[in-house]
């Protein structure tokens, strides 16, 4: 089983999107890519997979769901959505830029753990000696002895624990992620969460109006195209939205009066531009607008996230080693009585 960073997938789909600018075929472009030194072999499963579905006359974003776990149902989802509006450089576009982002947002992250890690790794062991030696001490010789190795093994639960609570939430994370995909409810917990929430909005908005907008320039059905771009968008709730406003359409009402009857799914901005946009007929020009506009709310969003996630790991190892401290600060105390009240 292979795997791939959000740096190497940003890497592939930028080199997928040039081969789809120049106009090069999809098979040319993985044979030329198989063809490269040092190629990994997770990336080489993403064009075997490529090259095996086309051979087999799939399109391209089912092909590059016979990867499996590396490409993810979301990628094959943006592939197909921009290869059915004929502009399949933008999906890629779009999913390179992406993956960059993450990549761009995880390494701020992980830079930004280094010294509360460093702190979890010097303060536990530290209070939990000094909390253990004042608890094991004893003048009569009737203590355990063994202060040292009583607090080298608290320490390692302690911290064995703090990570077993990261793995879990990040575990959590993910599934509710991918069930998001799906599930309005869940998809309208996650984003009300602080600092998380606004990233997940902005990043769904943002493949909505790009898909949005191929699908118009296609010139699909506007049924089609709403649906297609809320499949694509990898948010619950609009992917519940468009289903219905998609049933709507097809029984004669235009696009405003479903982006005003979906109010929990579509900013008001968003709403009142794209209503005025199609009384107009410029609808093309405002989804390529809006498309910029929550681009730059994304980068926005994720430089935000970046920055205040360590910082709230941070204060919970604080909290934590503010416990450790207080915890010693009571042994000693203990010890101290102790020893006021010993009868020599």
């Amino acid at each position: 089983m292979g795997s791939l960073s959000a740096k190497a997938k940003g890497q592939i789909y930028s080199n997928l999107e040039k081969y789809a600018r120049s106009g090069m075929g999809m098979k040319k472009a993985c044979e030329s890519l198989l063809g490269q030194s040092r190629v990994p072999r997770a990336e080489r499963r993403i064009y075997k997979g490529l090259l095996k579905g086309l051979d087999e006359g799939r399109g391209i974003g089912e092909s590059l769901g016979r990867a499996g776990e590396i490409v993810s149902s979301l990628e094959e989802e943006v592939v197909t959505a921009a290869e059915s509006g004929g502009m399949l450089e933008k999906g890629f576009g779009h999913l390179a830029l992406y993956f960059r982002r993450i990549a761009k947002t995880r390494r701020r992250v992980l830079k930004g753990l280094i010294y509360p890690l460093v702190l979890l790794h010097l303060a536990v062991p530290v209070t939990t000696l000094a909390a253990t030696v004042s608890n094991s001490f004893s003048l009569d010789g009737s203590g355990s002895g063994t202060p040292f190795e009583d607090a080298l093994i608290a320490s390692v639960k302690s911290i064995l624990l703090i990570y077993a609570l990261i793995a879990i939430v990040l575990i959590g994370s993910v599934i509710l992620h991918r069930l998001s995909r799906h599930s309005g409810f869940i998809d309208v917990v996650l984003n009300v969460i602080p600092i998380l929430g606004p990233v997940r909005k902005s990043i769904a908005m943002e493949r909505f109006t790009q898909v949005f907008e191929i699908f118009l320039l296609a010139g699909r059905k506007m049924s089609d195209a709403i649906y297609g771009a809320g499949r694509a968008s990898g948010s619950g709730v609009l992917r519940r939205a468009t289903r219905r406003g998609a049933a709507m359409i097809e029984k004669g009402s235009d696009v405003a009066t479903v982006l005003n009857a979906e109010r929990e799914a579509f900013p008001n901005d968003f709403t009142r531009g794209m209503t005025a946009a199609e009384e107009s007929g410029q609808m093309d020009r405002e989804l390529a607008e809006w498309g910029r506009f929550y681009s730059d709310s994304t980068s926005e969003a994720m430089e935000s996230l970046a920055k205040w996630t360590p910082k709230f790991f941070y204060w919970g190892i604080l909290l934590f080693v503010s416990y450790l401290i207080i915890k010693a600060a009571l042994a000693y105390r203990d010890l101290i009585e102790r020893l006021l009240d010993f009868s020599f």
